[in-house]
């Protein structure tokens, strides 16, 4: 059975990758990670401002449950929506929040 990739690196460091480690394993409770490369992660020069991300579902393993988790940012912690020029990439950028063991904590 295959498991889900959970620590990606490409190019880290070693604090870079042993800190992403640490908050996976905080966050999940687990410490047998699978480890994989990636291709480099291209990060455009521009991207468009579609606006503020009001919140944030996503779906892991936490102590080995399924969980599903909502986070509705509060209105100083709202990171800005973006994509990409082509369209493919979405990121989240600025915003007043954290994640930590607990998952996304706002700062405000």
């Amino acid at each position: 059975m295959s498991r889900k990739k959970s620590l990606v690196s490409h190019g880290a460091d070693r604090l870079e990758f042993l800190k992403a480690a640490r908050l996976y394993e905080n966050f999940t409770g687990d410490a047998g990670a699978v480890i994989a490369r990636v291709p480099p992660i291209k990060i455009p020069r521009a991207v468009a401002v579609v606006g503020e991300c009001d919140g944030i579902m996503y779906t892991t393993v936490r102590d080995g449950q399924h969980e599903k988790y909502i986070h509705k940012f509060s209105k100083k912690a709202r990171p800005l929506f973006c994509i990409s020029p082509d369209g493919s990439q979405i990121f989240l950028i600025g915003g007043e929040y954290r994640f930590t063991e607990r998952g996304i904590i706002d700062k405000s």
